[in-house]
């Protein structure tokens, strides 16, 4: 009866000095103590007194650099000819990766943000994302889209 009451303070004070234990103990002298709600508190790797402002851009902002002087790149993208087809719109439920060519290989050109629309002006066989379908659009601006990522807008 007396050990079975001892048994519980016992363990209680066992689970104490291990947790102190895996918590520290192991005094290498006075540390500086930062609050970790003020920045201003804790030593930084950064180069300047007051961090600059972030720049958030838009999709689409920048402009992919061509290779030009009709250089290819190794993948045969340059003399790629898209089937031109009658204009229509397409639109995404997601956030969709607009590529320089029908491939997941190749360069992000941009994105189509959620519920954005966009206008195809040709089709070309590419890479098959998904089994049975190696369609890819090309848009009005000349990137390119994977058919199955995308849906057409309901006129």
């Amino acid at each position: 009866m007396i050990t079975r009451g001892l048994s519980v303070p016992l363990l209680a004070l066992a689970l104490a000095l291990l947790l102190a234990a895996a918590c520290g103990g192991d005094d290498d002298g006075p540390r500086t103590a930062g609050r970790l709600t003020d920045p201003r508190s804790v030593a930084t790797a950064t180069p300047w007194p007051e961090p600059p402002e972030p720049i958030i851009l838009e999709p689409g902002a920048l402009t992919p650099i061509s290779q030009g002087d009709g250089e290819e790149d190794g993948e045969g993208e340059e003399d790629l000819q898209a089937t031109p087809v009658s204009p229509f719109q397409i639109t995404s439920e997601e956030s969709t990766n607009l590529r320089t060519a029908p491939s997941t290989d190749s360069a992000i050109a941009g994105t189509i943000t959620a519920g954005e629309e966009k206008t195809v002006t040709g089709q070309v066989v590419g890479e098959a994302v998904e089994e049975g379908n190696d369609i890819w659009y090309q848009l009005d601006d000349g990137a390119f889209v994977y058919s199955g990522a995308v849906r057409k807008v309901e006129e």
